[in-house]
């Protein structure tokens, strides 16, 4: 817009220069008309152009033109009668030299004058004897006029330079709008339908209407992602609230069971004795499920760090081998295929942590007096530990669900010592300790949890 103004006023300047040329030539050919009648002869000055009739535009009138001579620079020789009493202004300058000006004339209207000084024609008569001419002295002439039409001219010219700037303005104002809106009317659509979304409409995608805008694409896709993980995490944690409650109601109705029946035989002394253990062993694994669940929470709210320390392998899965053996069963064998000498670099108490979830989880589900195979595989400077077990119960659907929270395959069946929590641990300690968990069901029924990642150190 500047650059289009500034070329506007540059071009009105050139044109108004133009203009006010043509118009000076016009008051100079017109002094040179004036010169031309002027002539000395024996009889003195002679102005051709003051009789009567043959410049009527000098006489008094609505558009009378003005001129004056001074011989000399001072003394008046003679003015138009459209003058009268009035005088034009005289400044002076060099035989030879003219000059323009503006002024106002003797009427009031707005004018323009030219200012020369010449010497006189001198007239010779040939056919005359000799003569005496005066000696020729430097004349003065200053022609004036009214410029109206030379300011109309220049009004015309600004007007329409100025109207075509803006149009131009308006017209590129409207074409960018026109741009600018079509080009943000995906956006403005998209915007829509992301108002129109909450958390009970999730399931809800975003649309492209017509063709969309190769920008706009990625940003939708990206958006129904985010769509996606949110519908999952709001169904997450649907899930997790009945879960939570289901778990909480089944060990409470077990404890007010027990309790009722101890009110009714509170002489049974042996009969109290196993109900107190009953209701140590519920308390017990609701301490479990408790503790787990805050350790999912600091987990999730990012309070929990890795501090590694270097482990022998070796050692530390025997370890935690025999406290998951002592726990859960004692017919359970563990074949390690696991290098004396091998030593990691991990935080000690989570993955111990790890590795008793997957040893529990192994000694339980697997059948009696099954193999449990601990093996290992070095990749350049990281370690790959398998776990594998007989899993008869297992489907290959299953796997899917394993990891989410209070997912156990015999939960119909009232099967109470698991929580459904073991796995979800796993995965989120396993993330802070920068590990990869795999799982895998092959078609002889044989489960196998894998842990990528496991720094290696190297002697």
């Amino acid at each position: 817009m500047l650059i289009l103004t500034l070329t506007a006023v540059f071009l009105y300047f050139r044109i108004s220069q133009h203009v006010i040329k043509v118009y000076d030539s016009a008051l100079y050919d017109k002094a040179n008309a004036l010169i031309s009648l002027t002539e000395l002869d024996e009889e003195g000055l002679e102005f051709d152009f003051s009789e009567d009739g043959v410049m009527s535009e000098f006489e008094l009138g609505e558009h009378a033109h003005y001129y004056q001579l001074w011989e000399l620079g001072r003394d008046l020789l003679i003015k138009s009668p459209s003058l009268m009493d009035s005088d034009l202004l005289l400044t002076g300058i060099a035989l030879g030299k003219h000059h323009f000006a503006d002024l106002t004339l003797p009427d009031g209207r707005a004018g323009r004058l030219i200012e020369i000084n010449f010497m006189p024609r001198v007239e010779m008569d040939d056919e005359e004897e000799i003569v005496v001419i005066p000696e020729p002295k430097p004349i003065s002439l200053v022609y004036a006029r009214e410029r109206k039409k030379l300011d109309d001219t220049l009004f015309a010219i600004g007007v329409t330079i100025f109207s075509i700037v803006v149009i131009v303005l308006l017209a590129t104002a409207l074409l960018v709008w026109h741009l600018v809106g079509r080009g943000l009317l995906p956006l403005s659509t998209l915007a829509r339908q992301v108002s129109e979304i909450d958390e009970s409409s999730l399931s809800a995608r975003l649309r492209q209407p017509g063709n969309q805008s190769l920008e706009i694409t990625p940003i939708v896709d990206q958006l129904n992602h985010l769509l996606q993980r949110l519908q999952s995490a709001f169904e997450r944690e649907k899930r997790f609230s009945s879960n939570v409650a289901h778990e909480l109601r089944t060990p409470l109705s077990e404890l007010r069971s027990l309790s009722e029946v101890a009110q009714m035989m509170p002489d049974d002394r042996q009969q109290l004795i196993k109900f107190f253990k009953d209701v140590g062993d519920i308390s017990n694994q609701m301490e479990k499920v408790v503790i787990t669940m805050l350790e999912l929470a600091r987990s999730d709210a990012g309070l929990l760090q890795s501090d590694p320390e270097e482990i022998k392998l070796s050692d530390i899965c025997d370890s935690v081998w025999q406290m998951a053996i002592n726990d859960y069963g004692f017919g359970k064998k563990l074949v390690k295929h696991i290098p004396e000498c091998l030593i990691i670099s991990t935080d000690r108490e989570k993955f111990s942590m790890i590795l008793s979830n997957i040893f529990v989880n192994a000694i339980s589900y697997s059948p009696e007096e099954a193999e449990i195979e601990l093996s290992v595989e070095i990749q350049s400077e990281n370690l790959v530990i398998k776990v594998k077990n007989r899993a008869t119960d297992l489907r290959p659907e299953d796997i899917v669900h394993m990891k989410d929270r209070f997912w156990r395959k015999n939960k119909s069946q009232g099967e109470t010592s698991h929580s459904g929590l073991g796995l979800t641990l796993v995965y989120a300690l396993a993330r802070i300790l920068k590990l990869d968990i795999s799982l895998d069901l092959d078609n002889q029924s044989i489960f196998m949890i894998t842990i990528s990642g496991v720094p290696l150190v190297v002697e």
